[in-house]
């Protein structure tokens, strides 16, 4: 689950109990739709066209998502352009509000190696003479990309030391930056605003985090590297949460001997410590 406040989400939160019952989206009333709704690979950014159904597509632990989706969803010739390149949209469901792409792709381990590939087919047909080094060091990378999945299933995933602790996998932040890790991972996350980090949320969806805070008992308030702490101070008095980071690399690292890798553990270890486990 990822509840998105302000640009883009939701505002009766209290709707969600009710997307439980999504199951029954097989039934009479959505089974007309099968047809339009694809299984969807975030890692490697391609549809599955072998799984025609959602339960199997979840199964598989893909995403159940529409065929028609993508920018500029009224030209049909756009949108077969996009899908022959494994674009796609996420689209919400008839009773949800619509919900921007989140473009953080990089932030789930799995699919930023698969752009390593991408990058690496390139690179090779650009500069041919280059292949050999080329593929040994997209190789070198991967590797580290596959630990650093591994670092985060170990913590998150089903059978990772939060879920077997018991603990309440669910984090605030005050970017919607992290759905690639929330469904990757299965971490419930709640956000204080859209996918503009500068976005200002209203006194109600403040209000409403506060709220959510209190009722999870979450200790722990998540904001980028360059955020000015001061626009989430009234949560923060409210509810004496700690601050802690969680690194989108949409900026310079302000300490130059970090990279994405460094980045994307310590992330980890910030996750691990505000969830508790």
């Amino acid at each position: 689950m990822f509840i998105v406040m302000g640009e883009g989400g939701h505002d009766d939160h209290d709707d969600h109990d009710d997307h439980d019952d999504h199951g029954d989206h097989d039934g009479d009333d959505h089974g007309d739709h099968d047809d339009d709704m694809v299984c969807y690979d975030m890692s490697t950014h391609t549809v599955d066209s072998s799984i025609t159904t959602e339960e199997d597509c979840e199964t598989a632990g893909l995403m159940w998502t529409a065929a028609n989706s993508g920018p500029g969803g009224d030209d049909d010739d756009h949108d077969d352009d996009h899908s022959e390149e494994g674009e796609s949209e996420i689209e919400a469901d008839e009773e949800e509000e619509a919900f921007d792409y989140d473009p953080h792709s990089w932030l789930d381990p799995l699919s930023f190696n698969a752009q390593l590939n991408l990058v690496l087919t390139k690179m090779t047909e650009t500069f041919p003479d280059g292949a050999d080094i080329f593929a040994e060091n997209a190789a070198a990378y991967g590797v580290e990309l596959t630990q650093l999945h591994v670092n985060f299933e170990e913590a998150f995933g089903d059978q990772g030391t939060c879920a077997t602790s018991g603990a309440n996998k669910t984090i605030v932040a005050n970017h919607n930056a992290y759905s690639y890790i929330s469904v990757r991972y299965g971490v419930d996350i709640m956000t204080v605003h859209g996918l503009d980090p500068e976005g200002e949320p209203s006194p109600a969806e403040v209000a409403e985090v506060v709220e959510h805070i209190k009722e999870e008992g979450i200790t722990t308030l998540y904001v980028e590297e360059y955020t000015d702490q001061t626009a989430v101070q009234s949560i923060v008095e409210e509810t004496g949460v700690d601050i802690q980071i969680l690194y989108t690399m949409e900026m310079a690292p302000s300490d130059s001997n970090d990279d994405y890798l460094s980045m994307m553990n310590k992330n980890v270890q910030n996750m691990i410590s505000g969830i508790g486990c």
